[in-house]
């Protein structure tokens, strides 16, 4: 894998000097071997001094799904300037393809994070989980299952420790080495969920039909990304966010439930929506406001 990763490197670095990129960036978990699942993706960030129509573009090569985004020099400094986290990340820890002699004198500024960069990892890290969420329910994708879980805790870890240190992390040893430090009680469910997605193929994909999540197969590794979550929020965000077993056991009380389908989070709403399955077969959403602590009619 490594050989095929360097291969595909030195042919996207030529592809981006001939298309007059100024300069560009591996960024990602390609660029330390423990950090690269078998699922993992090739990241590349490029820029040019041109505008650019397409921010993004998606190939495969080598059986590796290939990722480059695109920024024109202005745009990638104005994401620069508000924090954007994957420009940050690039910036700071990417491995430099090409430059024109101009990232050597940006990474002497020094750009910090900012509230944006914590906001879009809450963002990612709520997307993340909630995918999770309902592919517990009905697991299409173990490879997915795993790997967005592994992001959401990350990123959720992240925007943690942007908001206590004001510093950025890339790696998971460089985001375990911190939690041993910041948060130790999350420290056991990383490790875990770094073991399901080396070990997804493992897992077998099937129809889950629990009222609540249970704590065995698939769902263990649910309820430990569910405490990044619940950690994050009250750390970055200064809400309180129930367990979601403990929301299904309040519905419990009002309606016959027959099987758990989802929850679904929004950092920007602060709200959690669930999906339940009821009496009858029939699917109802029921929203809790995170703010008031309550739920929405």
């Amino acid at each position: 894998m490594k050989e095929s990763i360097e291969a595909l490197v030195k042919s996207h670095s030529r592809r981006f000097k001939s298309d007059g990129a100024v300069f560009a960036f591996q960024i990602g978990s390609s660029l330390k071997e423990e950090d690269f699942f078998d699922n993992s993706d090739l990241d590349f960030l490029v820029v040019y001094d041109k505008k650019i129509r397409k921010g993004f573009i998606l190939n495969r090569g080598k059986g590796i799904e290939i990722n480059i985004m695109r920024r024109s020099r202005e745009r990638f400094l104005k994401l620069l300037e508000d924090g954007n986290p994957v420009d940050l990340i690039a910036l700071r820890f990417g491995k430099v393809l090409l430059d024109d002699g101009f990232v050597e004198g940006l990474r002497k500024k020094e750009y910090e994070p900012t509230q944006r960069t914590m906001e879009q990892w809450m963002h990612t890290a709520s997307l993340n989980l909630s995918s999770v969420t309902s592919n517990y329910s009905l697991p299409a994708c173990m490879c997915c299952y795993f790997r967005e879980l592994h992001h959401s805790a990350r990123d959720f870890s992240r925007a943690m420790i942007v908001k206590e240190k004001n510093d950025l992390v890339e790696g998971d040893a460089a985001v375990l080495g911190r939690l041993e430090s910041l948060y130790p009680e999350l420290v056991d469910g990383y490790r875990l969920i770094l073991d399901g997605r080396r070990n997804y193929q493992k897992f077998e994909s099937k129809y889950v039909k629990t009222v609540k999540i249970e704590e065995n197969e698939l769902g263990r590794y649910l309820l430990a990304g569910e405490e990044f979550a619940r950690k994050a929020y009250k750390v970055v965000l200064g809400l309180s966010l129930p367990r979601v077993n403990d929301l299904i056991s309040d519905l419990e009380r009002k309606y016959i439930i027959d099987h758990y389908h989802g929850f679904w989070l929004s950092s920007e709403r602060k709200e959690i929506i669930v999906g339940l399955v009821l009496e009858g077969d029939r699917l109802k959403y029921f929203t809790y406001d995170l703010g008031i602590g309550e739920w929405k009619d």
